[in-house]
């Protein structure tokens, strides 16, 4: 009984098929990536929740403006009268019984130095908001990009697979067919169903991880269904020297803006902590009316102060606020130089990667090539009988495992090309 035939029925057919996936080119899905990935959607959250609070780090030194309403029902009434003439009086009302007023109030600053400051430490940290927000848009559309290509590498391995499938198959029917005429053993043919059964699976294998690749892929572009993005050949450019490349991507790199910004902040904050420790000057001025008279006899007026505040000493918490200040521009500094370091030897592994993939693809190149040749050779060699089926079971491994080898290989190329642009600041 021939049992490879059926046992391959059985092993493609038995999961239902994949959805067909949707189709974009790698623009487009980078697009769509910008505008739909939650990732991105939270960053973009920070970076205004960045700037309300830069926003509201202006409200001490611009003019307030409020207005107030107020009821007044007291238990007792006073009224005064106060003589005018010798035969006249005025009601003056000390304490009216029940009063409806309305008062309009204007606060100016005029002299705030820790506000200025204030304004500058929350402006720098919108500014780190804003670049690690274009840092997390980088990092996300390298990591796709590289998400895209290991897909079309997938999508060769199931080509190879494909392919070790039918060179399986002709050689269960060549060795069905050399059994029938005497001049194979059974033992050939029972190798090359199972060899046939062997590939299939790893047929049903490599479908499986594509699918599983493009559905990742769809799941990034808040899709619920796989998608196949059409990615470009990546050209073997020259790589320009390390020593290029680091100076380059110490100007383009986003993180390095942001532990700028973060420095920047934290110097504003000192001079904040010191700011306080001047006098502030501001201006009030206000307007009321009410239905009952003032014991001015008017119903309504207005008032102005002037008022300069120099706290001479609270508790210490100034100085704390200083000392707190320095510690955190302490920090901030090691954290941009910490960074900067790590931006050099993100541009040296990425560069030293380009050229480690670029041989291993030019090997894997040559080895395909090779095996490809031996796999053929071995073949005529079991039609003519002077090789065995063992030969061409390991010859076609040799070339499955050389066309595996060869999509890893353009895999790893274009992901250390995309790298290398990321670690630039490309």
């Amino acid at each position: 009984m021939v049992l490879a035939p059926v046992l391959v029925s059985l092993a493609l057919h038995a999961a239902p098929a994949p959805a067909a996936p949707d189709e974009l080119t790698l623009a487009d899905a980078l697009a769509e990536l910008e505008r739909a990935n939650p990732t991105l959607e939270q960053a973009r959250a920070r970076a205004a929740e960045a700037g309300g609070v830069a926003r509201q780090a202006w409200a001490p030194l611009l003019p307030t403006l409020a207005a107030q309403g107020t009821y007044l029902a007291n238990r007792d009434q006073v009224i005064f009268a106060a003589p005018v003439s010798p035969t006249q009086v005025r009601k003056v009302v000390i304490q009216p019984a029940e009063q409806m007023s309305i008062t309009g109030t204007a606060h100016v600053p005029l002299i705030e130095p820790q506000g200025w400051f204030d304004v500058a430490a929350a402006r720098n940290a919108e500014h780190a908001s804003d670049a690690s927000l274009e840092a997390s848009r980088r990092t996300l559309r390298a990591g796709f990009t590289q998400a895209a290509h290991a897909s079309r590498a997938g999508e060769e391995l199931v080509t190879a697979s494909e392919a070790a499938v039918a060179s399986a198959e002709e050689l269960a029917a060549s060795a069905r067919r050399m059994l029938a005429a005497g001049t194979a053993a059974p033992l050939d043919r029972l190798r090359a169903e199972t060899e046939v059964v062997k590939r299939t699976s790893d047929l049903t294998q490599a479908r499986a991880n594509l699918a599983q690749s493009r559905l990742a892929l769809g799941i990034l572009l808040g899709r619920e269904r796989p998608v196949r993005v059409v990615v470009p050949e990546i050209p073997l450019l020259e790589v320009p020297p390390v020593e290029d490349l680091a100076r380059a991507a110490l100007e383009a790199r986003p993180e390095l803006a942001v532990q700028r910004a973060q420095v920047d902040s934290a110097k504003a904050q000192v001079r904040s902590a010191w700011a306080r420790l001047a006098p502030n000057l501001s201006a009030t001025g206000a307007v009321f009316s009410a239905d009952v008279p003032y014991p001015t006899g008017f119903k309504d007026g207005w008032r102005a102060t002037v008022d300069l505040v120099w706290p001479i000493y609270d508790g210490g918490f100034r100085y704390g606020k200083k000392r707190e200040a320095e510690a955190r521009l302490d920090s901030a500094l090691a954290g941009q130089e910490a960074q900067r370091l790590t931006v050099i030897q993100e541009v040296s592994d990425a560069a030293r990667d380009v050229g480690v993939t670029r041989e291993r693809l030019r090997l894997a190149e040559s080895q395909r090539g090779l095996a490809a040749e031996a796999a053929a050779t071995a073949r005529r060699g079991f039609e003519a009988g002077v090789a065995s089926s063992l030969d061409v079971i390991d010859a076609n491994d040799r070339l499955f495992q050389a066309d595996v080898g060869l999509a890893d290989a353009h895999a790893h190329v274009a992901q250390a090309a995309v790298a290398l642009d990321r670690a630039v600041g490309r």
